[in-house]
C-alpha cells in the first residue's frame, strides 16, 4: 500500500511522468535543417522524434524504448529516408529488422552503451566507455550497440578538454570528446555535468546539433579570423532565375543575395546534379557579402536544351559569366568553385577567358575526357563511365545512387556498346558516342587542356591520393606550371573523390588531422581575389600534401618540391617475376644481360576480384592481394630499406616490352611491402593503351615481337616507407571491370567482340633497361 501511495504522490509531482525533455536543433552550414525532441519518463521509457531535410531529401526517424537498470532493454525504431523505409524492433532476446520487404532476425540483449544515428540523446552513453579507462585523455576503443541495424560498431573515444560556460546565470562545466567511428568520420560531442549530450559537431560534414542554451559551444571557425568577411548581412533568395545563352536556350539558377544597397562579387557553381543539393551553402556566403549562384547545366534538372556531357560547358560558362557581370548588383568580379564535373566546368569557363572571372577552386576535377573519364590514357574507363552515365542519363537526378554491385558480371558483355543496355537496362546515346571517339581531338570542344595558356587567373587545386579523378589535378597543375603560371595553389589529402570527408580508407586510419578546416581558406581565397581584401593569402603555403605512412602534412613552395631529388630503380630479376613467388627485383644499379620476364594476358579470362564484387565500403583496403594461381602479374621488389624514406610523385615507369598482339594495355602501381610481405598501394596506378605510343591522335597498331618503349606516369602520391620495408612495382595488363579489357585485336572498341591472348615480354637488360623514377622528399619539416 505504501508503494502505491508513493507512486500516486510521484504522479502528482510529475503529471506528465516526464523526467527529462531535450530539444535539439540541427544545422548544415548556417542553415537549420531539422530538429529532434527527446523525452525520458520516470519509468525508464523514452521517445525521440527526428526530422531532417537537406536539400530535397527528408529523413524522418521515430525511436521509442525502455531503460532498465541503466541498460537499453527494448526499443522500436522506424525510419524513412527519401523513399526508403526501415523498421527495427528489439525485445527479449531477439531483434527484427525490416528493410525493403525483407526481414532479418538477430540476437539481442540489454546494452549499457548504445546509440542511434539520428537521435543525439542516445550518444551520451558512449562516454561510459571512458569510465573503464585509466587515462580518459587517451583513445579508448569500445564496441557500441547500434540501434539502426541492431548490430555493433567499433568506436574510439577520448576526452579533449573541459570548458566552463555560463548557462542562465549559472556556471557549468562541459566536457568535449572526440568520437572516431568505423566510417572514419570524426564527431565532436559535448556533455554537461549530468552526462547529457548538449551539442555535437561533424566538421567534415559541416553538420551540427545542439540544445538552445549551448549554441556558443560550436561556432563557425571562420569567425575566429576577424580579417575575413563576417556574417553581417541579411539575405534574400530568388529561385528559378532563367539565364539566356547565346543560342536562346535558358538555363535555370537559384540565387542568394546580401540585402544592401551596394554592389557585390559573385560565386558561381554550375552543376549537372541538381542545384538544390549545392544551394544549401547559399545563406552562408550571402551573409558574408557574396551573391551565390547555383545553376543547372544545360539539359539537366530545370534547365533547357539537350544534355550532352562535356560538350556545351565552354560556351555556357562564358555566357553565364557575361550575364552575371551585367547585373545591377554585380561589382564585376566572379569566382567559381565545386568538385568533380562541377570542377571540370570551371576549367571550361576559365579557358574562355571572360574578364569577369577572377579565380577558381577546381576540386577533384577531371582533365580532358581522354585522360580520365570516359577514357584514361586511351583505355576506356568502363565501370566509371557506365556508373556515371546511369546517374546523369535522364533529366532528373537519381535519388538513390546504384553502385551496380549485383550487375558486375554483365560488364563482361561484348560489344561494349551493349554494356549500358545490359547493366542499366536501357541504351544511353552519349555512352555509345563516347565509344566511337578513340582519339583525344575527337572530343572537340570538350577538351580544354590545350587552351590552359589562356588561364591567367589564380587557381586553387584540391584533390586526394585516392581520388578517381585525381589525374586531372595532376595534369592541370603540371600544365599550368610548365606554362609559368605563378598564381596557383595545391592541396593533396589522403582522400577519395569525396574529399576531406573522412580520415580513414577502409582499414587504414590516417588520424584526425587528415581532415582539414577548409571554409576559412575558401573565404580567404574569395576575399582576396573578388573583394581585394588583404587577408594574408600570400602566407598560405603554395603546396600542402599529406604524407601517408607517416600521417603528417607537409608544406612546400612548389610541386614537385624544389629540394626533392629524383630516385631511379632498375627492374631486374633472379628468375620469373610472376605472382606471389616473384623473384623480380628493384636495384639502384643498371641490370646486366638478364632474361626478360613473361606473362600471358587473355581477355577471355577476365575475373572480378572478391573485394570489388562486395562493394562494401567497410571492406575497402589498400592491400593488394594475389591468388596463388595468378601468374599474369609481375612484381619487382627492392631490398629492405636501411632507413626510412619519404617519396613522392611525379613517378614514371619507363617500360621496354614486346607483345604477340597488335595492341595491348599495361597498368603499373607502386606498393609498400612490409616485413611480413603485405603489399599496400600508395596511390592509384598509371596506365596506357599501347597503340597510342605514337600520339593520342595517331593510334598505330604494334608489330608483334618488336621491342617498344613506353613512359607511363603514375598518379600522384606522397608516402613514407619505414625502415625495413621494401619498395615494390607491380605490372599487369588487366584491371577489369574498372577498365574495359583490351581484346588485343586493334579493332574499334565500340563493336569489337573477337578476343586473342597477348603474350607479353618485359625487358630489363643493359640495352633495354626498364626503370621506375620518383622523387625523394627533403627531410626538412
Amino acid at each position: 500500500m505504501n508503494s502505491l501511495f508513493a507512486v500516486f504522490l510521484l504522479s502528482l509531482a510529475h503529471p506528465s511522468a516526464i523526467q527529462e525533455k531535450l530539444e535539439y536543433e540541427f544545422f548544415f552550414s548556417d542553415s537549420k535543417v531539422g530538429s529532434c525532441i527527446y523525452s525520458l519518463d520516470v519509468d525508464g521509457s523514452f521517445r525521440s522524434e527526428t526530422k531532417i531535410t537537406i536539400s530535397s531529401v527528408t529523413m524522418q526517424s521515430n525511436l521509442q524504448g525502455r531503460l532498465s537498470n541503466g541498460k537499453l532493454s527494448e526499443y522500436d525504431l522506424e525510419q524513412q529516408i527519401a523513399e526508403t523505409k526501415s523498421k527495427v524492433s528489439a525485445q527479449g532476446t531477439k531483434a527484427k529488422i525490416e528493410v525493403g520487404g525483407k526481414i532479418i532476425e538477430k540476437e539481442f540483449s540489454p546494452h549499457e552503451i548504445y546509440f542511434a544515428n539520428y537521435h543525439p540523446a542516445t550518444w551520451s552513453t558512449l562516454a561510459k566507455a571512458l569510465a573503464k579507462s585509466l587515462d580518459p585523455t587517451l583513445w579508448t576503443s569500445s564496441e557500441v550497440f547500434q540501434l539502426d541495424d541492431a548490430g555493433t560498431l567499433k568506436f574510439d573515444i577520448k576526452k579533449i578538454e573541459a570548458r566552463t560556460i555560463e548557462i542562465r546565470n549559472k556556471k557549468e562545466v562541459v566536457e568535449k570528446y572526440l568520437l572516431r567511428a568505423g566510417t572514419g568520420v570524426d564527431i565532436e560531442i559535448y556533455l554537461d555535468e549530468k552526462q547529457r549530450l548538449v551539442a555535437f559537431n561533424v566538421p567534415a560534414q559541416r553538420f551540427t546539433g545542439l540544445l538552445e542554451d549551448y549554441k556558443d559551444l560550436v561556432v563557425d571557425p571562420t569567425t575566429k579570423y576577424p580579417e575575413l568577411s563576417q556574417p553581417t548581412y541579411r539575405t534574400k533568395i530568388e529561385r528559378g532565375v532563367k539565364i539566356k545563352m547565346r543560342d536562346g536556350v535558358e538555363l535555370v539558377a537559384d540565387i542568394a543575395y546580401p540585402v544592401a544597397e551596394e554592389k557585390f562579387p559573385a560565386i558561381l557553381v554550375r552543376t549537372p546534379y541538381g542545384r538544390e543539393e549545392v544551394f544549401i551553402d547559399a545563406d552562408w556566403w550571402a551573409k558574408r557579402g557574396y551573391v551565390y549562384i547555383v545553376q543547372d547545366c544545360r539539359g539537366r534538372n530545370d534547365s533547357g536544351g539537350e544534355w550532352v556531357p562535356f560538350v556545351n560547358e565552354r560556351k555556357d560558362g562564358y555566357d553565364t559569366l557575361d550575364w552575371i557581370s551585367k547585373q545591377p548588383w554585380s561589382n564585376g568580379n566572379v569566382g567559381m568553385m565545386g568538385g568533380s564535373y562541377v570542377g571540370y566546368v570551371q576549367w571550361c569557363a576559365a579557358v574562355e577567358a571572360h574578364p569577369a572571372l577572377k579565380c577558381i577552386i577546381p576540386q577533384v576535377s577531371p582533365p580532358d575526357p581522354f585522360f580520365n573519364i570516359p577514357y584514361d590514357f586511351g583505355i576506356f574507363f568502363l565501370y566509371g563511365s557506365v556508373w556515371w552515365a546511369n546517374i546523369v542519363r535522364s533529366r532528373e537526378n537519381l535519388k538513390k545512387i546504384d553502385m551496380l554491385a549485383d550487375k558486375l558480371e554483365k560488364f563482361k558483355t561484348l560489344p561494349l556498346s551493349k554494356v549500358d543496355d545490359e547493366v542499366i537496362g536501357q541504351n544511353v546515346p552519349f555512352y555509345d558516342e563516347w565509344l566511337s571517339k578513340e582519339t583525344r581531338s575527337s572530343f572537340g570542344s570538350a577538351n580544354f587542356m590545350n587552351d590552359l595558356k589562356k588561364v591567367k587567373i589564380p587557381v586553387l587545386h584540391v584533390s586526394g591520393w585516392w581520388d578517381g579523378d585525381g589525374i586531372g589535378t595532376k595534369l592541370n597543375w603540371e600544365t599550368l606550371r610548365a606554362l609559368g603560371h605563378k598564381q596557383q595553389w595545391l592541396i593533396y589529402g589522403p582522400w577519395t573523390h569525396a574529399f576531406n570527408s573522412t580520415s580513414r580508407l577502409g582499414d587504414v586510419d590516417y588520424g584526425p588531422d587528415a581532415v582539414l578546416e577548409l571554409n576559412s581558406l575558401w573565404l580567404r581565397w574569395f576575399d582576396t581575389w573578388l573583394k581585394g581584401k588583404e587577408v594574408g593569402i600570400t602566407k598560405v603555403p603554395k603546396v600542402r600534401v599529406f604524407v601517408t605512412g607517416e600521417n603528417i602534412w607537409r608544406e612546400f613552395e612548389d610541386w614537385p618540391p624544389l629540394k626533392s631529388q629524383e630516385k631511379v630503380f632498375y627492374l631486374d630479376s633472379k628468375g620469373p617475376a610472376n605472382g606471389n613467388s616473384s623473384l623480380g627485383t628493384l636495384s639502384e644499379s643498371p641490370p646486366q644481360n638478364t632474361e626478360p620476364d613473361r606473362y600471358t594476358y587473355n581477355p577471355a579470362d577476365a575475373r572480378i576480384r572478391p573485394e570489388i564484387a562486395t562493394m562494401d565500403p567497410s571492406k575497402i583496403s589498400t592491400i593488394f592481394k594475389l591468388e596463388e594461381a595468378e601468374q599474369d602479374v609481375l612484381i619487382y621488389k627492392s631490398d629492405p630499406l636501411p632507413e626510412g624514406m619519404e617519396i613522392a610523385g611525379p613517378a614514371e615507369l619507363e617500360l621496354h616490352f614486346s607483345t604477340s598482339s597488335v595492341d595491348t594495355d599495361f597498368f603499373w602501381m607502386l606498393v609498400d611491402i612490409d616485413e611480413k610481405g603485405t603489399m599496400r598501394m600508395i596511390g592509384l596506378p598509371g596506365k596506357i593503351r599501347a597503340k597510342y605510343l605514337s600520339g593520342w591522335d595517331k593510334p598505330k597498331l604494334l608489330k608483334p615481337g618488336r621491342i617498344y618503349k613506353a613512359k607511363i606516369p603514375h598518379w600522384e602520391f606522397a608516402h613514407y616507407f619505414e625502415k625495413g620495408h621494401r619498395i615494390g612495382v607491380i605490372i599487369t595488363s588487366d584491371m577489369f571491370p574498372e577498365y574495359a579489357r583490351n581484346l588485343n585485336t586493334g579493332e574499334p572498341i565500340k563493336d569489337a567482340v573477337r578476343m586473342v591472348a597477348a603474350h607479353q615480354t618485359i625487358y630489363h637488360d643493359r640495352k633495354h633497361p626498364s626503370v621506375v623514377r620518383f622523387r625523394v622528399l627533403s627531410q626538412e619539416k
